[in-house]
C-alpha cells in the first residue's frame, strides 16, 4: 500500500457500509513524508474539518455508510473526484463537461427511480401490536405521566402517542432516570420492561434505580414467551411470585399484580410479603397511586401473549372460549371509541352507504374482549356461535364444474444424486 500510494494526491475507497479498508489504509500512511502521503477519501470527502455538524475531521458524505450503495453513485463520486484534475488543456475541459453532463443523466436517472412517497406515517405501514396483544394495555400510562420504552415488542409504544419517550440497550431500562431526575422537576417516572429482557439482564437496572433512590415505576410485562422473536420459551423458570420475590428482595415496594385473570393464582401462591393483585381494569388507578409514592415501585403485568394464545389454540393446548363479539352495523356511528380503548387492529374500518362504520374481523381477532369497554350500544355478544367455514376449491369445482378443466399438471421433480441450491424467496 505504501508503494502503491507514493506519487499519488488521492485516493478514493469505495467500500460498502462501514469503512474498513479505509482506516486501515489511512493508518498505514499516516507516518509517510509530506508530500508522499495522498488524501484519502472514502465516506467522506475533504472539503473542511469543521463544515459538517455530524463530526469534526469529516467534510460532507461521499459514499453514506447507510443505505444502498448504488452503481449510480459510485459513478457520480469518481466522477466529481476525477474531474478536478481536468481544468488545464481545452481538451482536458471537454472531458470534464462530457463527464459532468453524465454524471448529471445519471443523478436524474437515479432520482427518476425513487418513490415519489415521502416517509409519512399516513402512508408507512408502520409495525403494530397483535389483535389482544396484553400491551395494548399495559403500556398506557396515566395522564401527566411519562413512560420510557425499553426493548421489546413493547418498544412499538413509541409511535402510538402514548406519552412515552426514548428506550435504552436490553437491560438498561430506567436507567437514563438516574441521570435525569436530579435536574428536573418531574417527580416520576414509569419504564416498561419485558419479562424476557427482566430475566435476561433487566434486574440490575432495577437494582441501579434503588441504590440511586430515584422515583420510578417499573412495568414488568409478563407474557410467558420470547414474543418478539417469534413466541420462544424463556431460558430459565420465571414467573410473577418468582419476580415479585426477586424484586422484594432488591428492596423495591410496593408491588403491583395486575392480570386479566387475576382468579387463576391459588390461596398458597408464594407471592413476595405485601404484594396485592388487582384487574387490569384498575389498571390506570394503580398506577395514578405508585406514581404519588417515592422510591422504586413495581407493577408485574401478567397477561399471556395474544398470538402465541392463538398458536395454542389451534393446537388444542389452550381454552378456547365459545364467545365471540360482533358489532351491529346498522347500530353503529362510527365514532370509534372501540378502537380507542382497545387498541386493536381487528377493530376495522367498514364503508357502507350510511357513512364508515365498524366491523371486527374474526379471522385475526384473539378474543381479548377490551373492545367492549367502549361506550356502544352496537356491540352484540354471540356465545357458543361458530364462524362459517370457507368453501373449499372442491366444493367450488362442485358450483362450477369448469373449474376442474383448469387443473394444473404436477412439476417435475429433479433427482437428488448431486447437491444443488435452492433460492428461496422472502427475508428472514
Amino acid at each position: 500500500m505504501r508503494a502503491f500510494a507514493r506519487g499519488l494526491d488521492e485516493i478514493l475507497v469505495i467500500e460498502e457500509k462501514r469503512q474498513m479498508i479505509e482506516y486501515q489504509l489511512k493508518e498505514e500512511l499516516y507516518n509517510l513524508k509530506d508530500g508522499e502521503r495522498p488524501r484519502v477519501v472514502g465516506k467522506f470527502d475533504d472539503s473542511g474539518e469543521w463544515s459538517n455538524p455530524r463530526g469534526a475531521g469529516h467534510g460532507d458524505w461521499l459514499l453514506p455508510a447507510t443505505f444502498e450503495l448504488s452503481p449510480s453513485r459510485i459513478a457520480r463520486t469518481i466522477a466529481a473526484r476525477v474531474s478536478q484534475y481536468f481544468a488545464g488543456h481545452p481538451i482536458e475541459q471537454r472531458v470534464r463537461i462530457r463527464m459532468q453532463e453524465r454524471a448529471a443523466y445519471l443523478q436524474a436517472k437515479e432520482d427518476s427511480l425513487k418513490l415519489t412517497l415521502k416517509p409519512d406515517r399516513d402512508r408507512d405501514r408502520i409495525p403494530f401490536f397483535c389483535s389482544g396483544c396484553p400491551h395494548n394495555t399495559s403500556t398506557r400510562v396515566p395522564a401527566g405521566s411519562r413512560g420510557l420504552a425499553g426493548i421489546g415488542c413493547h418498544y412499538m409504544v413509541l409511535w402510538m402517542n402514548r406519552d412515552s419517550t426514548t428506550f435504552t440497550h436490553m437491560g438498561g431500562e430506567g436507567a437514563t432516570w438516574i441521570g435525569q431526575a436530579p435536574f428536573t422537576a418531574e417527580p416520576h417516572i414509569f419504564a416498561n420492561l419485558g419479562d424476557g429482557t427482566y430475566l435476561h439482564s433487566g434486574l440490575l437496572a432495577i437494582r441501579a434505580a434503588v441504590a440511586a433512590k430515584v422515583s420510578i415505576t417499573y412495568k414488568i410485562l409478563f407474557n410467558d414467551v420470547i414474543a418478539m422473536t417469534g413466541g420462544q420459551p424463556f431460558d430459565g423458570p420465571l414467573d410473577p411470585p418468582m419476580i415479585s420475590r426477586q424484586l422484594a428482595a432488591e428492596g423495591v415496594q410496593p408491588i403491583v399484580v395486575v392480570t386479566d385473570e387475576p382468579d387463576k393464582y391459588p390461596r398458597n401462591t408464594d407471592w413476595a410479603r405485601g404484594v396485592t393483585i388487582r384487574h387490569r381494569d384498575d389498571f390506570d388507578t394503580v398506577q395514578r397511586e405508585l406514581r404519588e409514592l417515592p422510591g422504586v415501585s413495581a407493577i408485574i403485568y401478567d397477561q399471556y401473549c395474544a398470538s402465541e394464545k392463538r398458536r395454542m389454540r389451534k393446537r388444542g393446548q389452550y381454552p378456547d372460549p365459545a364467545k365471540r363479539i360482533v358489532i351491529n352495523e346498522a347500530v353503529c356511528e362510527g365514532c370509534g371509541d372501540c378502537s380507542i380503548v382497545s387498541n386493536c387492529l381487528s377493530v376495522e374500518p367498514l364503508e357502507t352507504d350510511f357513512g364508515r362504520k365498524r366491523q371486527i374481523n374474526q379471522s385475526s381477532c384473539n378474543k381479548d374482549y377490551s373492545c367492549v369497554k367502549g361506550h356502544c350500544p352496537s356491540f352484540v355478544t354471540v356465545i357458543g356461535g361458530q364462524l362459517k367455514p370457507l368453501q373449499t376449491a372442491a366444493a367450488l369445482a362442485g358450483e362450477h364444474a369448469s373449474l376442474s378443466a383448469f387443473t394444473l399438471p404436477q412439476p417435475a421433480v429433479p433427482a437428488i444424486d448431486t447437491t444443488f441450491g435452492i433460492l428461496v424467496t422472502g427475508i428472514g
